[in-house]
């Protein structure tokens, strides 16, 4: 019994004493997280306001918070971080660039076949777009069309403006590793003044007499000055080492014109021909040791084609990449075209209606020629025919080029003005076609045969026609036109287009002494005023002048009206948009798309930019 009771009291001591030390210890815990706190609070109110706090005191932020107030920290750090990863993003691709990288190919459509890829002798396009990548002229053109120095490091014109000494660039070489030297200027030179070479070019140097005055300089001497005579030294220049032995009568023979030797961006290297030995395809490949900038695409191929609508097919049917040129009834074909960026560049070229006054005596008369020129409706042209490629004009200089006059006399569309014209010429309708006595107002037109040429035709007659003029059209192939129509000045009333050039020249299409083969004077326009302008124009380098002169002769041709000028159309150049770096925006002649070539590029590569 006692036993049980001292066991009862000794349990129950151990019991209080347990509850004691419990309460103890949660008194102790208490005390030390207040003090905790306490410490919390003096960590956090010993921040700097002037510095910001480290991560110790970072992490007690929590325990000072209330919960609301710890998810709205934590929400603006999440921004904090959020902007700072989002300008690190930006900041690198707005450093990180994409640049041009070596390789890569293309093929291109030309029309025809190649006969004489040398510049000397080149004169379809498909001659001249080939040797124009394979040949190195003195001077070349930029994108601008402003001449520049291609093999030659720097030129002098003296006072008199008669001598012209060029200074050639020390390291040029021939896609054959031979030095380009001063004695290849001078054998290019005189194999194009050589009659039993029958260079096309030969015209261009007749009176100009050349001279070698150490290996890397030459001096033309003119007869009298020529303000374009520095557009002429674009002239590929031909290697004397390989064609020295080769008699000028047997150079169109030659196996260089199939296989030249250059010393431009690209050169030869493979040709395919057919069965009959016309070439199929050509293919250029860089020159890596090019004088100046290496080009980018390793390779282009050409391929040729007899005519566009089969050219179009096999661009069609992915034979082909890029189009030498879209003929203006294709475009519709092309218009949702994505792979393809079409470049629409201005052309120093115009399309006008030639009057021959020899042909038809009617068209002496200035009153019906200026009836006939209010009749036509040039917008509707452009919009109807050129599908708005190109623009109407009213002089033979194209806007952006040396001598354009903006304030020309310009002859609207005026039907019901023109027919008053001719009324009071002394002219009476009858059954819809005037007549004066028994004496019908009748004109032929004669034009190319071509599709957009013959669409024009066909509506200037429809101009024609509705005021009264009977108009007959006369067709005439290309193979034709030159030797049948144009050089024996066999027509009444010509549609054609003419190309200026680089420079705005006009002395051989309007002068007085070029009426006749082979001169291009097509209107037979004659006037004394007119000639000294022209003559004047051509003596000087001064821009200033030259174009004062211009606007002058524009103003008396526009006045005495030899022709009308209809429209300036756009050279579409069709590219596949795997080609970048196509910068040129006009063209004087049709290989001028491949200014710059030597920035084109297909691949690219990623660099950032410190």
């Amino acid at each position: 019994m006692v036993a049980s009771k001292i066991k009862f009291f000794s349990d129950l001591w151990q019991n209080f004493k347990n509850f004691v030390v419990f309460q103890f210890a949660k008194i102790k815990k208490s005390l030390k997280i207040a003090k905790q706190k306490k410490l919390d609070k003096k960590i956090v109110g010993l921040l700097n306001k002037k510095k910001l706090p480290n991560w110790q005191q970072f992490k007690q932020l929590s325990k000072v918070l209330t919960p609301k107030e710890t998810l709205l920290i934590k929400i603006l750090f999440g921004l904090i971080i959020a902007v700072f990863i989002f300008l690190l993003y930006a900041n690198y691709f707005q450093k990180l660039t994409t640049l041009p990288k070596n390789g890569g190919e293309f093929s291109e459509v030309l029309i025809g076949s190649p006969l004489y890829i040398n510049p000397i002798l080149a004169h379809t396009d498909a001659d001249q777009d080939i040797s124009a990548l394979i040949f190195s002229g003195l001077l070349k053109y930029n994108r601008d069309l402003e001449l520049v120095p291609d093999l030659a490091e720097k030129y002098e014109i003296s006072e008199d403006q008669k001598t012209y000494t060029f200074h050639l660039k020390q390291g040029a070489k021939w896609h054959d590793g031979e030095k380009l030297t001063a004695s290849d200027i001078v054998f290019t030179v005189l194999s194009i003044k050589d009659p039993d070479f029958k260079s096309p070019l030969s015209r261009s140097f007749e009176g100009v007499n050349i001279e070698k005055i150490d290996d890397y300089t030459v001096k033309f001497t003119l007869l009298e000055p020529y303000a374009a005579f520095l557009n002429i030294m674009t002239f590929g220049i031909i290697p004397q080492h390989l064609w020295y032995d080769i008699p000028p009568s047997s150079a169109k023979l030659a196996i260089y014109n199939q296989k030249p030797i250059g010393s431009g961006p690209y050169k030869s290297r493979s040709l395919i021909k057919d069965k009959q030995g016309n070439i199929k395809a050509y293919t250029l490949e860089k020159n890596k040791n090019y004088y100046g900038q290496e080009p980018y695409i390793n390779k282009i191929i050409f391929k040729f084609y007899p005519d566009y609508e089969t050219a179009i097919n096999a661009f069609i049917n992915k034979e082909v990449q890029n189009l030498n040129f879209l003929p203006k009834e294709y475009l519709d074909k092309f218009a949702n075209k994505r792979e393809l960026n079409l470049y629409n560049l201005i052309i120093s070229q115009y399309t006008a209606i030639f009057f021959n006054q020899k042909n038809n005596e009617i068209l002496k008369n200035k009153n019906i020629r200026e009836a006939l020129t209010y009749a036509i409706d040039k917008n509707k042209i452009i919009e109807d025919v050129l599908k708005n490629q190109g623009q109407s004009i009213d002089g033979p200089i194209p806007q952006g080029f040396l001598g354009y006059n903006p304030d020309i006399k310009k002859y609207g569309y005026d039907p019901q003005k023109a027919v008053e014209l001719i009324v009071n010429d002394g002219w009476t309708l009858r059954d819809e076609i005037f007549y004066k006595k028994d004496e019908e107002l009748k004109i032929i037109l004669t034009t190319v045969e071509q599709t957009t040429n013959i669409k024009v035709a066909n509506l200037i007659k429809e101009f024609w026609d509705n005021i009264g003029v009977n108009t007959e059209l006369q067709i005439i192939s290309r193979n034709e036109i030159e030797k049948e129509i144009i050089n024996p000045r066999n027509y009444q009333v010509l549609l054609y287009g003419q190309i200026i050039g680089y420079d705005p020249d006009l002395f051989p299409f309007w002068h007085s002494s070029q009426t006749s083969h082979p001169g291009v004077n097509l209107a037979g326009y004659i006037n004394r005023r007119a000639d000294q302008l022209l003559e004047e124009a051509r003596l000087t380098n001064d821009p200033n002048i030259r174009d004062e002169k211009y606007r002058e002769f524009q103003n008396l041709l526009i006045e005495d009206l030899p022709t009308i000028f209809l429209f300036n159309p756009t050279y579409t150049y069709p590219a596949n948009k795997i080609i970048k770096g196509i910068e040129i925006q006009k063209i004087a002649k049709p290989f001028d798309r491949f200014i710059g070539i030597e920035n084109w590029h297909i691949k690219t590569k990623k660099r950032f930019i410190k």
